[in-house]
């Protein structure tokens, strides 16, 4: 590791691919244009054989100017062909380093290893896409030890593991949120699909359908939205079985090691010093049936698509207290709240059904049946009602609880030195009822990640500020406000 390394030959590979990848976004309109000219298509074709030459050349040059080593307290990346380009990585700016392996790695035996930095935007900024796992562990181990040499012991820290069973994992699945997003992927396929098969005149047939369907009995239409809505869920549930399939955590001293994966093997390792907050999401599906999901918050940008840095995807809430004690106990704290005050209930209820009764009358005016939509200022109201029940707050002696709902209840507990920033504001109401809004910013992958809490009491919010800021030791706040009784 101290010496210049290069990658597996695999490798070259990897780098032609992405090559082929990053030129045909920037020409894809002259490709599209050469292919659609009958004058242009055969010259395109006889420079196919010239193009993939010099592409496997390019991507055999590269490989053997892609070193990477160890010197000192950094990591450095030596690559390009007509440019030397240099990359120096300090430890102390590493957050995470995570292991993948892809089914074509798996089949030689190697791994793809990205380092994530502090302020290294969207990607990670090391990635060593062709490694053998030894030397991805060897290296691994390096990065989190700060680059001092790590030696096996007899006496080993207490490992503390947990693994997502089968039918955990299949009603992780059944219960899992991505079917909106599944949704919405087959509208936009849909509506991309005249661009590419014009002639086929699809969105007519379809408009044509949908018309006689619209005159036709309405149990034909709920058939038909019936099918595309478990079509969309059936891909959800192959998805999530697909992301999370085999998932293991494991604690060793401080640091969290998470494996997940069927078809794409991830290993992702957390030392507990980069982890700003512990998130516990109760999704709208699986809170009835007491699960919750427990995330965590870190300047990492692994996993910040879907459902962000999942520490445990699928766990009992009554086993909540006892697994935070055991995985992150520097996070582990009673989960009771302090409930918002009584007059704060308005303000949750007006803020839902307002825009709910807009869209009623909308509705009642222009379409048909319109007068159905009046059953969304009703679920609007429950809906508020439910989140004013659900927020509340907490401190015991150097962490924060924060719980709110949108459509799932969610709980942020915040370590007091993980806070970037504590902000204390008023609209005009809440001056009127001496309510406030407390936002509260801790580190993310991007930028700040902020968690706002709307109608505290305004002296709460201010010792919450003093807490933050050393002016009081007051440290628990917990039982329901006076008014609320």
């Amino acid at each position: 590791m101290y010496k210049p390394q290069r990658l597996h030959p695999l490798a070259i590979l990897e780098f032609i691919l992405r090559k082929i990848y990053s030129l045909g976004q920037a020409f894809l309109p002259l490709l599209i244009i050469a292919i659609a000219k009958e004058e242009l298509r055969k010259w395109f074709l006889l420079a196919i054989p010239i193009v993939v030459v010099l592409f496997v050349a390019y991507g055999i040059l590269y490989w053997l100017r892609y070193v990477f080593y160890i010197s000192g307290q950094e990591l450095r990346l030596e690559y390009g062909v007509l440019l030397r380009k240099n990359r120096y990585i300090p430890f102390e700016r590493i957050q995470t380093v995570q292991i993948s392996s892809g089914i074509l790695q798996r089949l030689f035996g190697l791994v793809k290893v990205q380092v994530e930095t502090a302020g290294g935007g969207s990607k990670a900024e090391f990635v060593l896409p062709a490694l053998s796992r030894n030397k991805a562990e060897e290296l691994q181990n390096i990065l989190e030890a700060g680059g001092k040499h790590v030696e096996e012991t007899e006496e080993e820290a207490e490992c503390i593991e947990y693994k997502l069973s089968t039918r955990s994992l299949l009603l992780l699945a059944s219960t899992s949120n991505g079917i909106g997003v599944v949704f919405s992927g087959m509208l936009v396929i849909i509506s991309q699909l005249d661009d590419f098969f014009s002639k086929l005149d699809i969105w007519g047939k379809v408009g044509t359908y949908a018309g006689n369907l619209a005159t036709g009995r309405i149990t034909m239409i709920i058939l038909v939205i019936f099918i595309f809505i478990l079509l969309a869920w059936v891909l959800s549930l192959l998805g999530t079985i697909i992301r999370f399939g085999g998932f293991h955590l494991q604690r060793e001293g401080n640091s969290l090691k998470i494996s997940q994966g069927l078809l794409e093997k991830q290993q992702l390792s957390i030392p507990i010093k980069r982890i700003q907050a512990i998130k516990v999401v109760e999704g709208l599906f699986r809170q009835p049936l007491g699960l919750v999901s427990v995330q965590v918050v870190s300047v990492s940008n692994t996993g910040a698509k879907g459902e962000g840095n999942v520490l445990f995807p699928l766990l009992p809430r009554a086993e909540l207290t006892a697994f935070l004690e055991r995985v992150v106990p520097e996070f582990a704290m009673s989960l009771e709240v302090q409930r918002l005050p009584v007059k704060s209930r308005n303000s949750y209820l007006l803020i839902n059904i307002i825009p709910a009764l807009i869209i009623a009358i909308c509705c009642t005016i222009y379409l048909p049946w319109g007068y159905t939509g009046f059953i969304l200022p009703l679920l609007a109201a429950l809906l508020g009602n439910r989140q004013y029940h659900d927020a509340g707050y907490g401190v015991v002696e150097n962490k924060l609880l924060l719980r709110s709902r949108n459509l799932s209840r969610v709980t942020m507990i915040i370590s007091r030195r993980r806070i970037q920033s504590i902000h204390v504001s008023q609209n005009f109401l809440q001056e009127l009822s001496s309510l406030s809004t407390l936002r509260v910013a801790v580190a993310s992958a991007k930028v700040a990640t902020t968690v706002a809490l709307k109608g505290m009491d305004k002296q709460r919010s201010n010792d919450i500020m003093n807490w933050f800021t050393g002016k009081s030791d007051e440290c628990l706040f917990f039982g329901p406000p006076a008014d609320a009784k």
